[in-house]
């Protein structure tokens, strides 16, 4: 294996080692490079950059020949307004990662954590595994699920697993055995549909079915065993005071 010893007034500019090539480079307390197979290994305050991306860890493996790699440690990595960190990170490839053990990704306001999540850059699709995940949109509601994939192409995610949906600024919660929520934007209003065991509640009146649909968080239909618990508003009374 051919290692490349770097001089010192390398060490000096970068505080640490680091090799560079192209758009690639890869620095670290320890670092060695073989530049016959194109794969560099780095220890210690590792920093990966590339295609305008940054990631950060404790530990690094990458070939940037075969766009492949591995880092592990306070992973913190960054790129196209994604912001992702995890106890490791894989790059399978230039279109796919993946985020293992406490993972977390951030984009736009919204949030996805995860045991695993698996991030395909061309489709802009997020996929969630091994574990309890939750999507966390910018008014603070929540999506909880055994599974979530996340496609942020059309806005919608679809929920798998004892599926648990809590929006404070609504007044609403929600459960299903499976759902489908498509996340909209300033033009586009939300909606929600709950399939299996179906469960909302708003403002203390709760509707169950086998499927219900919301829009904007508002019951918009309902099928299969349908029941109602309403509680009506309290009618305002008027006192009339006399004095004998």
């Amino acid at each position: 294996m051919k290692k490349i010893k770097l001089f010192a007034i390398v060490l000096t500019l970068f505080g640490n080692f680091c090799f560079a090539a192209g758009n690639f480079s890869l620095s670290g307390d320890e670092l060695d490079y073989d530049m016959e197979s194109s794969l560099g290994i780095a220890r210690g305050n590792v920093v990966l950059q590339q295609d305008g991306g940054v990631a950060t860890g404790d530990y690094a493996q990458f070939n940037d020949k075969e766009k492949k790699g591995y880092m592990s440690g306070n992973v913190r990595a960054e790129k196209d307004g994604y912001v992702i960190t995890a106890n490791s990170l894989t790059v399978h490839s230039e279109d796919h990662i993946s985020a293992n053990g406490n993972a977390i990704i951030q984009h736009e306001g919204r949030t996805l954590k995860a045991p695993i999540i698996d991030y395909y850059k061309s489709k802009q699709f997020l996929q969630t595994g091994n574990g309890r995940a939750i999507l966390i949109d910018t008014d603070g509601s929540t999506l909880e699920a055994d599974k979530i994939d996340y496609d942020k192409l059309s806005g919608v995610a679809n929920a798998e697993g004892d599926v648990r949906i809590k929006s404070n600024s609504r007044n609403l919660t929600a459960k299903a055995d499976t759902a489908i929520y498509r996340i909209g934007d300033e033009n586009q209003g939300n909606y929600l549909e709950l399939i299996g065991n179906a469960e909302a509640t708003q403002d203390g009146n709760t509707v169950r079915g086998k499927y219900l649909k919301l829009n904007n968080a508002r019951v918009a239909s309902a099928d299969g065993g349908v029941s109602i618990d309403f509680i009506p508003k309290q009618q305002k009374t008027s006192v009339d005071k006399r004095v004998g």
